[in-house]
């Protein structure tokens, strides 16, 4: 076990580290699929497509079938899987094991929580809201609330002074590349990945300073206090 005791804030991922979200977002596709006369992708194949945002979703679904729209008619088909997603967010997504209790040992044991996430900042908000956990969290930034979608660092980088702490006391939690090399370009004292969530690529060939295979594990390399376990 890798013991990060020194950290005094943690920066969370969204999709696939903390809540499963492939349900909801396979459902507003596949809609919006089928609106073009496309077939529908299973859910499986669509956890292999999620991650960098709703755009990066719509563009692997539409290569599926080998489809590339222009950017005028691309935007349009955008804004109606966005419109689509954002009104139903939650009906089928659900906290992995151990993300509730989590945020409350951290929150007990004085450690700031943060979130940064490629998701739209108000569809993030009402996801958050509904699974219960978004006053868990001291900043919520979303991908268009003023910064650049990860792995462009600035989003990171903010959230991090926003909760008072500095990049080299936060650590960061994420299920893949893009939260990894958004966490070493904002100059964060490690990165942990989860084991369970969107990677395509096996977190373990990634470069993480930990993987944990239980949101639970967290506790304990964080070196909490065993009242706040």
């Amino acid at each position: 076990m890798i013991q990060f005791g020194s950290c005094r804030a943690v920066v969370f991922d969204l999709d696939g580290t903390l809540a499963d979200t492939v349900g909801d977002l396979t459902t507003a596709l596949n809609r919006t699929l089928i609106e073009r006369d496309l077939p529908p992708p299973p859910e499986d194949a669509v956890r292999g497509m999620v991650g960098g945002g709703l755009a990066k979703l719509l563009q692997r679904g539409l290569a599926a079938h080998g489809i590339s729209l222009g950017p005028a008619e691309h935007d349009a088909v955008l804004s109606r899987f966005v419109a689509r997603y954002a009104a139903n967010p939650a009906e089928r997504s659900t906290l992995y094991p151990g993300a509730r209790e989590t945020l409350d040992a951290l929150r007990a044991a004085g450690i700031a929580c943060g979130l940064c996430t490629n998701k739209h900042d108000a569809i993030a908000r009402d996801l958050l809201n509904t699974l219960g956990i978004a006053k868990s969290f001291g900043v919520i930034q979303g991908s268009d609330a003023g910064f650049p979608r990860k792995p462009d660092p600035a989003g990171l980088a903010h959230v991090v002074k926003a909760l008072g702490a500095a990049p080299e006391s936060t650590l960061m939690v994420g299920d893949g590349r893009t939260d990894l090399e958004t966490a070493r370009a904002a100059g964060l004292k490690a990165v942990v990945l989860v084991s369970f969530g969107y990677s395509v690529t096996p977190v373990t060939e990634l470069g993480a300073d930990a993987v944990i295979n239980h949101l639970h594990d967290l506790v304990p390399d964080l070196a909490l206090t065993a009242g706040a376990q």
